[in-house]
């Protein structure tokens, strides 16, 4: 009894599965001829009707030719285009200027049409976004394939996404058909990574205040401590092998703490003077130093005008936190009678241009930075 009622319920998820075919089908359709394809009807008019006049066999050979071309063209492509299904892949966050790859899946749900020479595309990547098409070579009947495209973000902020049109002009060129499906989606475009200088970076995340407390403490840093005997639990690659070979115990290397001093970045209000590029340099700036700055650097983020304060701190979801802040930062929500304040010893001013106001770094110096800096 319940191995023929296993049999009836895997024949129901069969039905089930054949009716309900995985994938997003699309919700219109558009056909268009192309340049190429007026030449063509044109050509077969002109065909048409010298054959008509002329009566001549090789003319009207001629003509059948062109009118079948133009139903392979336009009939048999398009009903395997309508047979497709399309599962686009989420995306949670991108950077400015850094190509983002966008994943998609392909179903086709035909049983006899294969689909050729595929072009997808990203409708509403237009103004925040330049889009790179992605290419499907081919999609066999009852198969799926999985295919890419590429993306690259113009500005930060939300960038969402939504109509993918599949077009394809196979097999003669003469008519552009197309499918249009919804898929919402959204990530949040993280301001652009520049280049920022080791020996800047260094001279933000160490003092020699902190310096001097590291090398007072042992740890597990790279310079060096002092040496002691090996006790059991010591890694191997602390051990000084040369200098336990000239003597009768097994030494090992110790290592100063590091240490990393709490630095908070702090970002001045924008004046009226403050042009567009110069605050985009400032929020990128910003987030240069907290993407490239040691693991181990405690860097926090400031910026009073806007009410945000995030307290220097370590780790990824750390990092993330910050990038998101920078990323939704906007002109007007800086209020500019909010004084600067800052429960951290060590801030680092980040400003606009000299002539403005009196700051550690200034965005101006990285605008034109060279990317191999």
């Amino acid at each position: 009894m319940s191995t023929t009622s296993a049999r009836s319920l895997r024949r129901k998820n069969k039905r089930h599965l054949h009716r309900s075919p995985p994938g997003t089908p699309h919700h219109s359709r558009s056909s268009s001829l192309t340049v190429p394809g007026f030449l063509f009807v044109f050509v077969t008019l002109s065909l048409a009707l010298g054959a008509i006049n002329g009566q001549n066999n090789l003319l009207f050979w001629l003509f059948g030719f062109s009118i079948a071309a133009l139903i392979v063209s336009g009939i048999i492509t398009g009903n395997a285009l309508m047979h497709l299904r399309l599962v686009a892949s989420q995306i949670d966050h991108a950077e400015v200027a850094k190509p983002l790859r966008l994943k998609y899946t392909f179903f086709n749900t035909s049983k006899l049409l294969p689909n050729f020479a595929l072009e997808i595309l990203e409708l509403d990547a237009d103004e925040s976004a330049s889009h790179e098409p992605g290419i499907v070579l081919h999609i066999r009947p009852n198969a799926r394939g999985a295919f890419t495209s590429q993306i690259i973000p113009n500005k930060r902020g939300y960038l969402d996404l939504a109509q993918i049109r599949v077009r394809t002009r196979f097999p003669f060129g003469l008519f552009t058909k197309s499918v249009f499906f919804n898929m919402p989606r959204s990530a949040l475009v993280y301001p652009k990574l520049i280049p920022v200088k080791q020996h800047t970076l260094d001279a933000i995340t160490s003092s020699e205040d902190s310096m001097n407390r590291s090398a007072n403490r042992r740890g597990a840093g790279l310079d060096y401590f002092a040496l002691r005997q090996y006790q059991p639990g010591d890694p191997l690659k602390t051990i000084a092998w040369k200098r336990s070979a000239r003597s009768s115990d097994i030494l090992v290397t110790e290592f100063p703490d590091p240490t990393a001093e709490l630095v908070q970045l702090q970002i001045e209000s924008p004046s009226q003077t403050t042009s567009d590029e110069q605050f985009e340099a400032v929020i990128s700036l910003a987030y240069s130093i907290l993407k490239e700055a040691k693991p181990q650097a405690r860097i926090g983020l400031s910026i009073p005008g806007a009410h945000i304060d995030i307290h220097p701190s370590t780790g990824v979801a750390h990092i993330d936190r910050c990038a998101r802040a920078l990323a939704l930062l906007d002109r007007n929500d800086f209020s500019h009678n909010t004084q600067p304040r800052s429960s951290v010893r060590r801030t680092i001013m980040l400003g606009y241009s000299p002539s403005e106001s009196k700051a550690d770094l200034y965005a101006q110096d990285y605008l034109s930075e060279p990317e191999n800096a």
